[in-house]
């Protein structure tokens, strides 16, 4: 059996499965007067540090105007005060096992990622493109300050991922270009939500595959990565009118779902120059179709794309979410056309609180599984990324 995926149906499954319109209140900051002013009495907060390179595409693509991703000592500097800090001054961890080395490939694969996404972002606040207007003068300058250093910061992950390749006698992990599912300022912080979450699961892999490894050494290091990464996420949540923390316990995720999902989602195909030397696997994209989704029990749909003229069989469907044990349900009324098949499961909600990030994958086998990383061994489709806000 022979599946192909689709870059649209992988941009879809990223934006399609919201409970709720996110950032629903990013509007009223547009109720203000007509030249923008504030409503509020308190001081427009300033410029904190340097500006932010500037630079927006369709596609995305590096250098940026600092020369990241090759920055010169004078550009690190700068990008360190922008960033509030500066990277780890250690010495560089060395004679990494080569599935680390695996875990910094695609560290550095997804970090080059969100600075395009960010930096893309930034300019479309900054210069406010249609759709990424902030009236209120105050608010716009707290997000373009945030803004401004989360961009700085995810150049500093990018850059030591990088180094320690480096350090290692690797090649460093060179830019795609990008594409962003994002119109508005609403979608983009919903989108940048979402896949700071999967980040923040795959993290959780990394540092398991690091001390099974033997190299206890870095797990810190990332784990300062996966505290910065959820401050990050917070604040989209707490501006799109949600608790700023979703989870007890955040969602486990892996490095194959991380991977599948940048080049289903965002990646130009073909624009990658060593992409290759990441040892992970490419899922197929799976679409979830049901739109919104609510905190309820319920039937979702979804879909994936297809060679074959009848529905595939004894695959599951298996639902990820908080570090519970993977959730497996029987697909239904699974039907072929035109090269895509659709299918329903039962998105049991009310036994599991299926509350924040929940990772769908198509799998060959109905389990039971113990973790993620049994779920990613015989997944073919996935991640299917659903959000209950």
């Amino acid at each position: 059996m022979h599946f192909t995926s689709s870059f649209f149906a992988g941009a879809a499954l990223l934006s399609a499965a919201n409970a709720v319109p996110v950032a629903q209140n990013w509007g009223d900051w547009t109720g203000q007067g007509s030249d923008g002013s504030a409503s509020s009495s308190t001081p427009a907060p300033t410029p904190a540090g340097p500006p932010a390179p500037l630079k927006s595409g369709n596609p995305f693509s590096f250098p940026l105007s600092n020369g990241f991703p090759s920055l010169s000592d004078a550009a690190l500097s700068a990008t360190e005060i922008q960033a509030h800090g500066t990277e780890p001054n250690g010495a560089a961890p060395v004679g990494l096992a080569a599935d680390d080395l695996t875990s910094f490939r695609l560290i550095a694969f997804n970090e080059l990622f969100e600075v395009a996404f960010f930096t893309d972002l930034l300019f479309n606040i900054t210069e406010n493109v249609s759709g990424f207007e902030i009236m209120d003068k105050n608010t716009r300058q707290l997000v373009i300050n945030a803004i401004t250093a989360i961009q700085a910061q995810e150049e500093l992950h990018a850059d030591n991922a990088n180094a320690i390749l480096k350090a290692n006698g690797q090649e460093p992990i060179q830019p795609c270009q990008y594409k962003f599912p994002s119109a508005t300022l609403a979608d983009a912080l919903a989108f940048a939500k979402t896949f700071t979450d999967v980040v923040l699961g795959t993290l959780q892999d990394v540092q398991l595959h690091l001390a099974t490894n033997g190299a206890d050494g870095v797990v810190p290091v990332i784990g300062s990565v996966i505290g910065q990464e959820g401050e990050q996420t917070g604040f989209f949540r707490y501006f799109g009118g949600l608790v700023p923390s979703e989870l007890p316990f955040l969602t486990r995720s892996t490095r194959e779902f991380a991977f599948s999902v940048l080049n289903q989602a965002v990646v130009v195909p073909g624009s990658c120059p060593n992409a290759n030397l990441i040892d992970l696997p490419i899922f197929l994209g799976l679409t979830v179709n049901t739109s919104p989704i609510s905190a309820q029990d319920q039937t979702l749909s979804f879909s994936v794309s297809v060679d074959k003229s009848s529905p595939p069989a004894g695959l599951s469907l298996v639902y990820i979410n908080s570090q519970n044990v993977p959730i497996v349900e029987p697909i239904e009324n699974a039907e072929v056309s035109n090269g895509v098949a659709t299918f329903d499961a039962f998105f049991p909600y009310n036994e599991f609180l299926l509350n924040g990030l929940t990772i769908a994958a198509l799998t060959t086998s109905a389990g039971p599984f113990a973790s993620a990383e049994d779920v990613a061994k015989v997944t073919i489709a996935g991640p299917g990324l659903i959000e209950i806000m």
